[in-house]
């Protein structure tokens, strides 16, 4: 394979991943971004048993914060989150995850979990260890990489 093909395949697979959807399951009223966000509460519910900001949202997902309160207004009027001002600083919103977004929550997670069961039992784990590990150094490369902002102005006036 040469390098232009190489830098075809990778630009295919990384395309490929960006459509994919971790959790493959998701309760019928919601977007896959707003499942997004409720996973990302469940899970912080179970590591740190609290709340989440709308910022810590945003930072996390490295979404604007109007972005975040669209998924938070949309996930409280359907009964999985609450939001509350923090008592010690009032400009501070924080987002709880409810009982009822902590049971959907769970049945995308046990989803999601059997379906990655699948994919290690189907899978030679060697190779699959292999293939993560080549993975995480292409990613390690790209992130090491500055970003930069092409100006098309530039390239007209040149």
């Amino acid at each position: 394979m040469n390098s232009k093909e190489l830098t075809d395949e990778l630009i295919r697979l990384f395309t490929r991943i960006q459509k994919i959807n971790l959790f493959r399951n998701i309760a019928s009223n919601l977007t896959q971004a707003e499942t997004d966000v409720l996973m990302l509460l469940y899970f912080h519910q179970l590591d740190f048993n609290g709340p989440l900001t709308i910022k810590g949202i945003s930072n996390f997902f490295e979404i604007k914060s109007s972005s975040t309160i669209q998924f938070v207004n949309s996930l409280e009027k359907h009964g999985y989150v609450e939001r509350k001002t923090d008592e010690n600083d009032k400009r501070v919103t924080l987002v709880f995850i409810t009982d009822f977004g902590m049971t959907i929550a769970k049945k995308v997670d046990t989803d999601n979990r059997s379906i990655m069961k699948k994919i290690v039992e189907q899978e030679d784990k060697n190779e699959v260890k292999n293939a993560f590990n080549t993975i995480n150094r292409v990613l390690d490369t790209i992130e090491s990489i500055p970003m930069k902002t092409i100006d098309i102005r530039e390239e007209l006036d040149s």
